[in-house]
């Protein structure tokens, strides 16, 4: 049980290192708010696998309000970008005088 338990912490250390990776270079808001989700994701696994690790129900609360803050959190961030001008950012640039 606890070589699965050092598998699946190393896994979730590893995806939290690759989302911080793309939270950082993501070249659009929505690559960074996705990556952003992943890590709310990841870390409620990882606050998961403590709970199952320890044997520990104080912390269950916490899941609760990580997961509707990941639930929350893209749903306003995606909003905000419906009407941002980052979501054009790698499209090559749309000609300006009229039809041609």
């Amino acid at each position: 049980m606890t070589w699965v338990l050092v598998a699946a912490g190393a896994m979730l250390a590893v995806a939290a290192a690759l989302l911080l990776v793309r939270l950082t270079v993501g070249p659009t808001i929505l690559d960074r708010s996705v990556a952003l989700d992943v890590l709310v994701a990841v870390t409620v696994c990882a606050t998961a696998l403590h709970v199952a690790h320890t044997g520990v129900t104080y912390v269950l609360p916490v899941l609760v309000v990580l997961a509707g803050c990941g639930l929350v959190g893209p749903v306003s961030v995606a909003r905000y970008a419906s009407r941002s001008d980052d979501l054009e950012a790698g499209a090559p640039e749309k000609r300006r005088g009229g039809a041609r």
